[in-house]
């Protein structure tokens, strides 16, 4: 049995008067019910809170000023959880409100909150329903229709399956054909973005990819067709397919090299590129350029001598001390420093480096 995270967009669950489509949603509660007594684990990802405000307040237009799209979500999420609350109450299935931002991700602390939070969720047997905190942030109004929520949200978890239920049968490719397996090399077909939802395609293949990245078996397909989650995690080729690329990351080093934010960069010479990718810790002599303001204890970014990214990692100096200490022997470090430092810029344990 495995951990499913399943994001639902405003398009399928907005109805054609505007309101929540408390049919669907229905549909869509018995099939996630069905999967939690097969003896899965499902969060939901949801949009559809500006929509709920929008039906509930019977407003005549959709404001485009960002006040009022946060004042209507805001409004709309009351909406929104009672919606999934009567709806799971009919399988006896208890459901917890998370409301994010993406801070929670990229700030170390609030992410190990999350994971303790749903580690007690487990514990207790509540469903996940999950969405970004519009009242407070702007990212999804503006990015994304909580695809890239649902994303981090998957390796956050440590999820098995990431499934992107959209309006569409999968990625069509530049002959209007679904492409059952993604790959990078393949011309994709143009398509605009939905009336509600604020994404696009494009986002829903970054999402994808980057859970994959985390070794998150990864899905887009038609969400009209509630069944096809469960399609999908039986096995079956259900719209388009993002393989892992990895086994699971360990939930540390999927944290720094997929959801932290860098705070500078780090260059590095060919002998300790190569090195890393072997394994190795980062060492002073290795280092050839430092750039941006950063303290010990943050994330870094990792560039070879070509510019490409070789990783990111957790460092042992800060910026000032990286300047002074670059291209130095470890032996020299004490000399230079004033103290007894740590031998290595960036210990592996504390790495992710690009396969």
């Amino acid at each position: 049995m495995g951990k499913i995270v399943v994001k639902v967009g405003s398009n399928l669950l907005v109805d054609e008067h505007h309101s929540l489509n408390k049919t669907y949603i229905a549909e869509l509660c018995r099939e996630v019910a069905k999967l939690i007594w097969e003896g899965h684990k499902v969060a939901i990802i949801t949009s559809g809170a500006r929509a709920a405000g929008y039906g509930y307040l019977k407003s005549k237009l959709k404001s485009p000023d960002l006040y009022m799209k946060q004042a209507l979500c805001s409004v709309g999420q009351v909406q929104l959880m009672k919606v999934y609350e009567n709806a799971f109450d009919f399988y006896g299935i208890k459901i917890a409100q998370i409301l994010l931002t993406r801070d929670t991700f990229t700030n170390r602390k609030r992410y190990l909150n999350l994971r303790n939070t749903l580690i007690g969720l487990s514990e207790i047997g509540a469903l996940p329903v999950v969405n970004e905190n519009d009242a407070v942030a702007v990212e999804e109004i503006t990015l994304g229709d909580n695809d890239m929520l649902a994303a981090m949200f998957a390796i956050a978890w440590n999820a098995d399956y990431l499934v992107l239920l959209s309006t569409v049968e999968g990625v069509l490719n530049d002959r209007g054909e679904v492409i059952e397996v993604y790959s990078e090399n393949v011309k994709l077909k143009k398509l605009g973005k939905s009336s509600w939802g604020t994404g696009g395609i494009r986002t829903k293949i970054e999402a994808a990819t980057k859970a994959s990245t985390a070794g998150v078996r990864s899905c887009i397909c038609n969400g009209e067709r509630v069944e096809n989650i469960s399609r999908f995690v039986g096995g079956e080729t259900v719209g388009t397919v993002f393989e892992p690329r990895i086994d699971h990351l360990r939930a540390k080093k999927a944290w720094i090299g997929l959801l932290s934010e860098p705070s500078g960069r780090i260059w590095v010479n060919a002998g300790a590129e190569e090195a890393l990718k072997d394994g190795k810790n980062l060492l002073p002599v290795g280092v050839t350029k430092v750039e941006g303001e950063f303290d010990a204890g943050d994330v870094v970014e990792i560039l070879g001598e070509s510019g490409k990214i070789v990783g990111r990692g957790i460092v042992n100096f800060s910026s000032d001390e990286m300047e002074k200490i670059k291209g130095v022997k470890t032996n020299r470090l004490k000399q230079i420093l004033g103290y007894d430092a740590s031998k290595t810029v960036i210990h592996i344990d504390n790495m992710w480096v690009i396969g």
